[in-house]
């Protein structure tokens, strides 16, 4: 689908979250506005593509970042655009704020994870049921917690466009965290994708991957992944373990191998993890991180180094 003129999505890698950016006519005035910001490591990457879509735009000012929810990839270049576009207000949902406030709660999936962001002001939060004007539609802000409890989607009921950041992608949805820890996200994934099947939605917009147009089977695939992690606890505390390790990879490059044993002890969700999950010596726990790493193809061990697979 060819999405209207004012509206550019801006696919990413899967460090970063995508990009989808407005053209508005506020005030007499044209202007740009951006959902989410991705990872403070590619916060030059971020710059340019805002840069690149804007200069298109006649180099219209961006008054507003719109985030869908908190993790790290989401927010992580919040303050870096700030910088670049001085004025710009920051927008996050009102159910993330309280985490913001207590920055860096293991909610938020910083050093908690081993992620990184930089702390940032905002200006105004989002309820749902609210309704944004962007890119010259209305736009309904929608609840959608299991990935992130706090977390929201945009839907355009004229487009029928869904901006669905990881509450759905075309082959999945973002993690759940284990039942034995917290019952409630998976429940609320379910119900998340209930309500989304509720929508006429012609085109989705997701936080990864690129832009697509099956929407019911993409919620049937979805449905179908979580239901077989829900089966299995411990299955779900593998895959949070082994994409966290592998996400970190990703922004780090490299990691001594000497440093593997040390990690697993320093960085939350590993050293929790082993404790609630699996019960091994922390030794064995970073051999079998690693050979679970190894095994997606994503990295690879040279000599002394861990060295993640771009």
């Amino acid at each position: 689908m060819q999405l209207p003129d004012s509206i550019q999505f801006i696919e990413r890698d899967w460090l970063s979250a995508n990009h989808i950016m407005f053209r508005d006519h506020v005030a007499g005035d044209d202007v740009a506005s951006i959902v989410d910001t991705g990872y403070i490591t590619r916060a030059d990457h971020t710059l340019a593509k805002i840069d690149e879509t804007l200069a298109a735009w006649d180099h219209i000012p961006l008054i507003e970042i719109i985030n869908t929810h908190i993790h790290s990839d989401h927010i992580g270049c919040n303050l870096a655009v700030l910088r670049a576009h001085p004025g710009c207000r920051i927008a996050v949902p009102s159910e993330e704020a309280p985490y913001l406030v207590n920055w860096d709660a293991p909610q938020q999936m910083l050093s908690y994870a081993d992620q990184q962001a930089e702390r940032f002001p905002w200006d105004e939060t989002i309820e749902a049921g609210q309704t944004l004007m962007l890119g010259g539609e209305t736009w309904q802000c929608i609840a959608t917690p299991g990935h992130d409890m706090g977390s929201l989607v945009l839907y355009a009921p004229r487009l029928r466009a869904l901006i669905s950041a990881d509450a759905l992608w075309e082959n999945g949805s973002g993690f759940v965290v284990p039942q034995a820890l917290d019952p409630k996200p998976l429940a609320a994934q379910r119900a998340t994708f209930k309500r989304l099947a509720e929508l006429d939605v012609a085109v989705v917009l997701p936080g990864h991957g690129p832009m697509f147009r099956d929407f019911s089977g993409a919620l049937k695939r979805a449905g179908e992944k979580l239901e077989a992690f829900a089966a299995d606890d411990l299955r779900i505390a593998r895959n949070v373990v082994k994409g966290m390790f592998i996400y970190s990879m990703n922004w780090r490059g490299t990691l001594d191998r000497s440093e593997l044993v040390n990690y697993v002890k320093r960085v939350g969700v590993h050293r929790d993890y082993n404790a609630m999950f699996f019960h091994l010596r922390d030794e064995t726990y970073a051999q079998w991180l690693l050979n679970e790493a190894e095994r997606t193809g994503k990295v690879r061990v040279d000599g002394d180094v861990i060295v993640y697979i771009d």
